[in-house]
C-alpha cells in the first residue's frame, strides 16, 4: 500500500511540474502531429470508397433493391423497403474519416511558413473539390447538416462545439462559391513549384487541369439537384460551367473514379451476395437482353438454363409446360415481394432438380450478379475494383439532359450518343480490371450495332426518356445517382415507354421506394442537441420531409 501512495505521489509530482507544458502542447495539435498535408490528403481520398460496411448496408441492402437493379435470386423478401438501422454509413464517415482530414490538410497548410506554404497551393485548392464532393453526397440523403461551422473544435478557442446546421439550399450556395474559388486558384500559374501529389492522389495523380474538370463536372451535377427548387439556378449554373469549354471533361480519361487494387475492396462485406444470393431486377434485366446491351455480361452471369439444359428439365417434367423456351441466355427476377403469390411465376422462385447428362443438377432460372465487378476477391479473384465518382459518360448525359430540356446546350442526340460509347468503354475497362470469368471483348461492331437497337436509336420523341434510361444504366455502379435519378426525374418509371420499373407489394398493398435515409434524433447529452432539433424542425416545415425516421420523406433538393 505505501508503495501505491508514493507512486501516486510521484506521478502527482511530474503532474504539477508539466501540467503547463501538457496544456501547451494539447491547445497547439501541429506540436504532436505535423504530417506532411500530403499524407493527410491520401488517407481522406482513400476513406472516400474505404468503409465495407457502407457497401454492405447502404448499397448491397438497401440502394440496389430500391431503384430495383438488384433482387434476391430467390425474390424480395416483404421487408427489402424497410432498410435495417445501420443505414446511412456515410454520415459518420464524412465527419469521421473524410471531411476532418480534408480540413485538416488546409489547416496544416495555413499554418505554415509563407516560402513553405507557396509550394502547397494547389494542393489546398484541390482539397476542396472532394471536400465539397463529399459534403454534398451526404447531405443528398440527410438534408441540413454542419458544414459551415464543422471540424472547427481543434482549431478553435474555445472549442466550436454546437456548429450550426446549414440547409441544403445553403449548403449548395456554399459549395458552389468553394468549387468556383478552386477553379480559379488552380488556372491561376503559381511562381513556385507546387508539391507533386504524383504518389498521394488517389484519381488524377495531381494533375489539376483534371481537377478543375472534376471540379466543374461536381457543379454541373450539383446543380441538376435544383431543377424543380431552383430552375433559373440550374440554368445559370449550367451555362457557366459549359462556357469554360477548355476547361470540362472531353474523354473518360477525364474520368473521376478510383480504381482500387485487390486488397483494398478484398473485405466480404463488398461482395452484393454477402447476405442472399442477388440477381437483377426482371425488367431490367430483360430490358438489357431485348436491346443487346454489352454491358448485360458485364453486371451479371448467363442463366444456369442453357437450351440443353432446360429442354432435359422440360422432358423430366421439372420446367412447366406453358414455359417454352425463347433463346434467352440472361434473366432477371421479379422486384415485387407480392409477384412470388402467383403461381404463374413458380419458375422464377423454385428450385429446380433435374439430371443432365447422367448428373443430378439443382439451378435456379434468373442469372447472378457479376460479384467480382464489386469484390475483386470474390471465388479467390484478383481483379481491380472501380469506384466512380463522375464519369465523362455521366458528363455527356447530363449534356444531352440540358439540351433536350431546352436548359442549355444544343445536340441532345449527339450527347446521348457520346454517353452511350463512353459508359460501353467504362464497363469493358472494369470488366477487364475485374477480371471477369471467362468474359467476351466488346468489338466496336457491336458497339454500333447496340446504338440501332429499338429502344436504344434516339427519337425525338422519346429522347429524354432514353437519355434519362442510359444514365440509370450508366449508373450501375454508382448507384446513389441511379437513386437520385429516379426520383429527380420520375424516371425509370412504372409507366415507362422505354424500360418500365414495377409495382412493389408487401401483403396485397402497394409500397413507395424510399427516398431518404433515417434523421437521427439526438439525445439530450448531445452537446450539440439545439441546434440538431431546430434543423429537425425547421425542415418538417415542408410536409412532404416527415417524421425523422421516415424514409419515404423527402430531403430540401427532392420537391414533389
Amino acid at each position: 500500500m505505501r508503495s501505491l501512495i508514493l507512486m501516486v505521489l510521484a506521478l502527482g509530482g511530474l503532474w504539477a511540474c508539466d501540467r503547463q507544458k501538457f496544456a501547451e502542447i494539447n491547445t497547439d495539435p501541429d506540436a504532436i502531429l505535423n504530417i506532411p498535408p500530403e499524407y493527410e490528403f491520401t488517407a481522406a481520398l482513400l476513406n472516400i470508397n474505404a468503409n465495407d460496411f457502407e457497401n454492405y448496408y447502404d448499397y448491397n441492402r438497401a440502394i440496389y433493391y430500391w431503384t430495383q437493379s438488384f433482387v434476391s435470386l430467390n425474390g424480395n423478401a416483404s421487408s427489402v423497403y424497410e432498410g435495417s438501422g445501420n443505414l446511412n454509413q456515410r454520415y459518420s464517415i464524412f465527419y469521421t474519416r473524410v471531411g476532418n482530414k480534408l480540413v485538416d490538410v488546409q489547416k496544416l497548410i495555413d499554418r505554415m511558413p509563407a516560402d513553405q506554404k507557396a509550394r502547397y497551393v494547389h494542393l489546398r485548392a484541390i482539397t476542396s473539390i472532394p471536400l465539397a464532393y463529399y459534403a454534398w453526397y451526404t447531405s443528398d440523403v440527410n438534408g441540413s447538416l454542419p458544414y459551415s461551422q464543422a471540424f472547427q473544435a481543434r482549431y478553435t478557442v474555445p472549442a466550436l462545439l454546437t456548429p450550426k446546421y446549414d440547409t441544403q439550399e445553403e449548403l449548395y450556395n456554399i459549395l458552389e462559391n468553394e468549387l468556383k474559388a478552386s477553379i480559379a486558384t488552380l488556372k491561376t500559374t503559381q511562381t513556385v513549384t507546387q508539391v507533386s501529389l504524383t504518389d498521394n492522389d488517389i484519381y488524377y495523380a495531381g494533375d489539376v487541369s483534371k481537377w478543375i474538370k472534376a471540379a466543374n463536372a461536381l457543379r454541373l451535377k450539383i446543380a441538376f439537384r435544383l431543377m424543380k427548387r431552383n430552375p433559373d439556378r440550374l440554368k445559370s449554373i449550367a451555362t457557366d460551367v459549359l462556357s469554360d469549354a477548355t476547361n470540362i471533361m472531353s474523354s473518360t480519361a477525364d474520368d473521376w473514379k478510383f480504381v482500387a487494387g485487390e486488397q483494398f475492396s478484398s473485405a466480404a462485406n463488398r461482395n452484393p451476395t454477402s447476405n442472399s444470393s442477388v440477381s437483377g431486377a426482371k425488367n431490367f434485366v430483360d430490358f438489357l437482353w431485348k436491346t443487346s446491351d454489352p454491358r448485360l455480361r458485364v453486371f451479371f452471369q448467363a442463366s444456369a438454363f442453357t437450351k440443353e439444359r432446360f429442354d432435359a428439365a422440360k422432358q423430366q417434367g421439372k420446367i412447366p409446360a406453358s414455359f417454352t423456351w425463347d433463346g434467352q441466355l440472361y434473366r432477371g427476377q421479379f422486384a415485387d415481394p407480392d409477384a412470388s403469390l402467383n403461381t404463374s411465376n413458380s419458375i422464377y422462385f423454385s428450385a429446380i432438380e433435374y439430371t443432365f447428362n447422367g448428373t443430378k443438377r439443382t439451378d435456379r432460372l434468373p442469372s447472378s450478379v457479376q460479384s467480382r465487378l464489386f469484390y475483386g476477391a470474390f471465388n479467390n479473384g484478383t481483379g481491380q475494383t472501380t469506384f466512380p465518382i463522375i464519369t465523362y459518360a455521366d458528363w455527356c448525359f447530363m449534356r444531352a439532359e440540358l439540351a433536350v430540356r431546352g436548359i442549355v446546350g444544343s445536340d441532345a442526340e449527339g450527347w446521348y450518343y457520346k454517353g452511350i460509347d463512353a459508359s460501353l468503354a467504362n464497363y469493358e475497362d472494369m470488366a477487364r480490371t475485374s477480371k471477369l470469368d471467362d468474359y467476351k471483348a466488346l468489338s466496336a461492331a457491336e458497339a454500333a450495332a447496340y446504338k440501332t437497337q429499338p429502344g436504344v436509336a434516339y427519337s425525338s420523341a422519346t429522347g429524354l426518356e432514353q437519355i434519362i434510361v442510359q444514365q440509370y444504366i450508366n449508373y450501375f455502379k454508382n448507384q446513389n445517382e441511379a437513386w437520385a435519378l429516379i426520383k429527380r426525374t420520375g424516371l425509370p418509371s412504372v409507366d415507362g415507354k422505354i424500360l418500365a420499373l414495377e409495382n412493389v407489394h408487401q401483403g396485397g398493398t402497394l409500397q413507395q421506394m424510399p427516398r431518404r435515409f433515417s434523421i437521427p434524433v439526438p439525445t439530450i447529452t448531445d452537446l450539440n442537441y439545439q441546434n440538431a432539433m431546430d434543423a429537425i424542425t425547421a425542415q418538417q416545415q415542408d410536409a412532404s420531409f416527415g417524421g425523422p425516421s421516415d424514409l419515404t420523406g423527402r430531403v430540401w433538393w427532392d420537391k414533389p
